[in-house]
């Protein structure tokens, strides 16, 4: 009776792992892999004297599977470089490409637009303005350039050109 009911016991577990496919349907994804059960004889004392074999379902788990290895790393993101200003752009107006060299971070950038607005001054007016912010006062200029941390521009009075220095 025993080895019956083990009997029924291991059919009723081998039935249960089994799908059923509805073929109007597409078939399911790659199946899982499924715990194996291998029987193991366990011997039994009977009452007459005589070793009946029992035989117990082992489960055994699948192997687990590894992540795919990276063989080859990542290349580090690259930050976009700011486009460069040109003054042969011909979508730009002349005055956007004085606007774009006054905000740009490059001092020679920003010398030679503020050298063509003092060269215009001294042609109008025949002499040296005061100070640099005349030129934007005089509408020479749409606004005046930030200098580098730590200098100021100023006019040159010998060179009669606009300079660079370290603040005083």
């Amino acid at each position: 009776m025993k080895q019956l009911f083990t009997a029924l016991a291991i059919a009723s577990l081998a039935g249960c792992s089994q799908e059923q496919w509805n073929y109007a349907e597409a078939p399911p994804a790659e199946p899982q892999p499924q715990p194996t059960v291998e029987p193991t004889v366990n011997p039994v004392q009977a009452p007459g004297g005589n070793v009946t074999p029992l035989t117990q379902p082992e489960v055994t788990a699948p192997p687990e599977t590894k992540p795919p290895e990276v063989i080859e790393p990542l290349p580090k993101p690259t930050e976009p470089t700011p486009p460069e200003t040109t003054p042969e752009d011909p979508n730009l107006s002349p005055a956007e490409i004085v606007a774009r060299k006054l905000i740009s971070d490059n001092p020679e950038e920003n010398l030679e637009v503020l050298n063509d607005a003092l060269q215009a001054w001294i042609a109008a007016k025949g002499d040296l303005p005061e100070k640099i912010s005349d030129l934007v006062a005089e509408e020479l200029l749409p606004m005046l350039p930030m200098a580098p941390q730590g200098k100021i521009f100023t006019i040159d009075r010998d060179a009669k050109t606009v300079v660079l220095v370290a603040k005083n």
